[in-house]
């Protein structure tokens, strides 16, 4: 076998991809806009799926789609737009009425609300435009794409006009709200603690949720500028720029630009005080040959 690197959760590349399937050790990891094969006791990553397949998995492993009945996700599919936007594009704006489904890529949102603004970094099984579903009073945030998205893009009005009939959609998306709430608490929200810290557990949040491949590692985060990094935790750039160095230090964190890479995601979890949601993480698997 040939490889790229040969360590410890590293992504290796053989001659030809790796047959795609989600049983034995074997499970289906979002990355970038596909979708690749992962070995839970190898730590191997091969790329599985392209093209239409990718695109139908990408819809039945979406967090909120995934809480439907495969009828239902497919019809709720059927009845929203694809849209490929890079980086850069503006997805919403503040008169937007569209709601976005986000498949894969990383997000940008802003809220005002009179001086105070809040930044999230959204990314896979994120609706953007979920809380004016239910209250269509509500502004509407901003987004932009910090890398290359796919989304499944509808009409809010269209929107509220589908739950009404469907209770399984509408408890689907009320799961979606009580999410952010909880990623608030947990992640965004965690003044008390150093600035490294809750550096670190953005980190292993956006690697859960907008993850690209990484040859080295293999998955990153890839698009968020510092000033992105610093609007999310409510600290000036000089603060990010600190707790990278910190990161560094600690060999948690490599960076490039726009890009930043990790080691051993264990760590980084251990260090960012957050839980990983599964054994599933880089550097924490020896590669088997």
């Amino acid at each position: 076998m040939s490889s790229v690197r040969r360590r410890r959760g590293a992504l290796l590349e053989d001659s030809a991809p790796a047959p795609f399937r989600s049983s034995g050790s074997m499970r289906p990891m979002v990355l970038g806009n596909s979708v690749y094969a992962f070995d839970e006791e190898t730590g191997r990553v091969g790329h599985g799926l392209s093209g239409s397949r990718a695109m139908r998995a990408l819809i039945d492993l979406n967090p909120f789609l995934a809480e439907l009945s495969p009828g239902t996700r497919q019809e709720l599919a059927a009845m929203m737009s694809t849209r490929s936007s890079t980086r850069g594009a503006q997805l919403r704006g503040s008169a937007s009425s569209t709601v976005h489904l986000v498949l894969s890529g990383c997000v940008y949102e802003e809220s005002t609300y009179g001086e105070d603004t809040t930044v999230r970094i959204h990314g896979t099984g994120s609706v953007l435009g979920v809380a004016e579903i239910f209250n269509e009073d509500l502004h509407s945030p901003t987004a932009r794409c910090l890398n290359n998205t796919l989304s499944l893009a509808i009409p809010a009005m269209r929107m509220r006009s589908i739950i009404e009939h469907n209770g399984a959609i509408a408890t689907s998306l009320g799961k979606v709200l009580a999410d952010q709430l909880v990623i608030g608490e947990r992640i965004y929200n965690r003044y008390s603690l150093p600035p490294e810290e809750r550096l670190a557990g953005l980190f292993v949040h956006l690697l859960g949720r907008c993850a690209v491949p990484s040859v080295t590692y293999g998955r990153m985060v890839e698009g968020p500028s510092q000033s992105d990094l610093a609007a999310a935790l409510s600290v000036s750039r000089a603060t990010i720029e600190n707790a990278l160095k910190t990161l560094r230090e600690l060999n948690l964190v490599s960076t490039g630009y726009r890009q930043y890479r990790f080691p051993d995601e264990r760590e980084l979890a251990l260090f960012g005080r957050v839980r990983t949601p599964s054994e599933t993480v880089t550097g924490s698997a020896e590669v088997q040959y």
